[in-house]
């Protein structure tokens, strides 16, 4: 009896397969980890690109314009962002209050705030490591300031 715990102890058929079956999920959650960390990025990034060519002509036109809100929304839910988790917020007040008669004098300057309400999913990823992280921090948003340009 003896020698067949022995031996067995010291059969190590079996050893790679368990090895494996310990490390496997902790390599499938880093990769999937890193896919979607870029896949948060980049989508940050494509979101940042678009709000900076709007926010381009608008501070040539010393006024966020509903065209320009417009075309910015349009351009957003082609991306995937759903327009109604979408809040967009321009300051200061004469630069978006509707009007095409007021505008932000040359100099001054003017910012837009993007915020989706929706968090992405590398939150749930990153839930795992740390159980109390807020969803908010994994929103997708960009805030872009400028000079006005208008005289």
């Amino acid at each position: 009896m003896k020698g067949r715990l022995v031996y067995t102890l010291k059969d190590e058929r079996g050893s790679s397969v368990v090895g494996y079956v310990v490390v496997a999920p902790f390599l499938l959650w880093f990769f999937m980890y890193l896919v979607l960390g870029g896949a948060y990025f980049m989508r940050r990034n494509d979101m940042v690109n678009l709000i900076n060519t709007k926010f381009d002509r608008a501070l040539l036109e010393g006024q966020f314009t509903a065209e320009l809100k417009a075309e910015l929304v349009d351009g957003l839910s082609g991306m995937g962002f759903e327009r109604e988790k979408l809040e967009i917020e321009v300051t200061p007040e004469e630069a978006f209050d509707g009007s095409d008669e007021t505008y932000v004098p040359r100099g001054r300057e003017m910012g837009i705030t993007v915020l989706y309400r929706s968090p992405h999913p590398f939150y749930y990823i990153n839930r795992v490591m740390a159980p109390g992280i807020s969803e908010q921090r994994f929103y997708i948003g960009a805030r872009v300031t400028g000079m006005s340009e208008k005289w």
